[in-house]
This record gives structure tokens, sequence and C-alpha cells, in this order.
């Protein structure tokens, strides 16, 4: 006996859709790769228990941190270096290593804004240098100067 024909068209439908969906991913992925700067990062706010897998980019003065499942070519979060410092870092624990890829370090970034926030960024050791290097870096002519950890 085979199954109703509207069965089988929902089936095709589910199967196109997830197709189109994870084929977006693939051309989100590597457009922002060809924008280049980009690496595995996943973010999460200070005290909170879930960490969100994604991506991050440099650009300009901004740290573009892009939801690895969300389509959109928009990044999910802004990080503008200039409102943003690096409290503390220290190595990851068992389970932030699970995380699905090298997690060394984490990062927590103290951003100062109307509202001041924290972030924690998990990331593999050569991530986490490039990141504090562009974070302490000074275009000419800023005043202040970064503090860095400690803080």
């Amino acid at each position: 006996m085979s199954p109703p024909a509207w069965l089988t068209e929902l089936v095709s439908v589910v199967l196109i859709v997830g197709l189109l969906y994870l084929l977006t991913l693939l051309v989100r992925r590597a457009w922002l790769s060809l924008l280049g700067g980009l690496f595995d990062c996943s973010l999460r706010a200070e005290g909170a228990k879930r960490w969100r897998p994604g991506l991050a980019r440099y650009s300009g003065q901004y740290l573009e941190w892009y939801l690895i499942w969300h389509p959109w070519p928009r990044p999910s979060m802004v990080f503008v270096r200039d409102r943003t410092e690096l409290a503390s870092m220290r190595d990851s624990d068992v389970t932030e290593s699970q995380l699905g890829y090298a997690v060394a370090k984490v990062l927590m970034l103290r951003v100062q804004e109307e509202t001041p926030s924290r972030w924690e960024l998990a990331l593999n050791e050569g991530s986490a240098t490039g990141l504090v290097s562009w974070l302490e870096s000074a275009p000419p002519g800023r005043i202040g100067y970064r503090r860095g950890l400690g803080r």
C-alpha cells in the first residue's frame, strides 16, 4: 500500500525547504569567508548558562558576531572597538572545551554603552590572541589607553 499523495508532497516540500536552508548557510559562510577575518567563536552573556555557537569577523573598528544557524547575512551582535575592553581571560573548562571546536580560551569583554554589559567569548588560542591584539591596538590620535586585563 502506497502512502497518500499529500504525505509524499509534504515530505518533498520539507526536504526542499531543508536543503534550501542548508544551501543558504553554506553560501553565507562562503560569503563571510571571502570578506576576511572570519573565525569560530561562541558567545554568551555574563551569567548565562548556554553558549551560542557562531562566527566572528573583524570589520574595521567593529567585531561582528554571527549566529551560526541564522541564515541572514547581518551580524547578530556588533562590538565597537572603542567601547569594548578585555575584562579577563582564562582557560576553558571541560564543558567549554566540548563546544564542537578547539576552544582553549574564554575572554570576558566589558562593553561601555548606555547600559554597560559583559559578554564571554569562547574561541581557540590563536583567535583569542588576535582578538586581544585587535582590542588593544589604538588608532592614531585616539585619546586614552586601553587598560586591558584586571581592571
